[in-house]
């Protein structure tokens, strides 16, 4: 499997299968997810952990298979770490990789879900940090928690009035960060995030309708499928429309972070 064409159709292979597990699952609204979240997760959480290995000096390879299998057993819940690690050595194995290959990938995707300690390898950090940092941090938390909040029957003004019992629990979250590179991912994304919620209650205490607020609205709408990547062309034009800077930029931001760059 050391031959570059070898991998990369390994690559595609594995896209389809994780694509065809995740890209629908749940079919309806389940606890924290909802149809098209996990697939586009994956994604997010692939393109932020390649930045954070390229930066950490982690094997890419590893960290490229471990990122696109991490949640490739999510419908088995709270166990599917441990699940995707089992997934992943067979799998692997079964299509000719390498043991040690094999087994460094089920490593990383068996302790990405809260399991990696300073002991753990480079690459296992690297995969975790960019999990955590996805779902919590950033204007893509942002995005996730006021979908979250929709799918479960809270208004606009509620959710926004929620943000100040949100943010605290996101912050402590930074502890349990294990890179550098992550931690300072994560500190800006915690910044931008901040300031986007401050600006939001802003609006609404004001009881005026901005940029931000609209794009707030627009996500609470569209809770009920898709995610980021297919809300963003709407969420753009909604934001060029309002004419407002602060909107058109915290749109761009949200791309950024989508694909890792921020």
């Amino acid at each position: 499997m050391a031959e570059e064409g070898a991998l990369a159709r390994l690559k595609r292979d594995l896209e389809e299968i994780v694509r065809d597990r995740l890209a629908d699952w749940p079919p309806q609204w389940e606890g924290y997810h909802w149809p098209g979240y996990t697939w586009e997760h994956t994604l997010r959480v692939r393109n932020l952990a390649l930045r954070l290995a390229c930066e950490e000096g982690a094997d890419e390879t590893v960290v490229d298979l471990a990122a696109l299998l991490h949640d490739i057993e999510k419908p088995v819940g709270r166990e599917h770490a441990a699940a995707g690690a089992r997934w992943a050595r067979r799998e692997l194995l079964a299509r000719a990789v390498e043991e040690s290959l094999a087994e460094r990938v089920a490593s990383a995707i068996g302790s990405h879900a809260g399991g990696n300690t300073v002991r753990h390898p480079i690459e296992n950090l690297v995969l975790g940090d960019a999990d955590l940092i996805d779902a919590n941090f950033g204007l893509v938390g942002v995005w996730r928690f006021i979908t979250i909040r929709a799918g479960h029957g809270a208004a606009v003004p509620e959710t926004v009035e929620g943000f100040d019992d949100w943010l605290p629990r996101k912050d402590e979250l930074l502890s349990l960060l294990h890179t550098e590179s992550g931690m300072t991912v994560a500190e800006q994304r915690r910044e931008r995030m901040h300031r986007f919620c401050a600006d939001v209650e802003d609006a609404l205490a004001g009881e005026r309708t901005n940029g931000l607020m609209a794009l707030v609205e627009h996500i609470n709408a569209r809770h009920a499928r898709g995610g980021i990547f297919e809300q963003l062309p709407e969420l753009r034009r909604i934001a060029q429309q309002s004419g407002e800077p602060r909107a058109v930029a915290a749109c761009q931001r949200l791309a950024e972070e989508a694909a890792g760059e921020a």
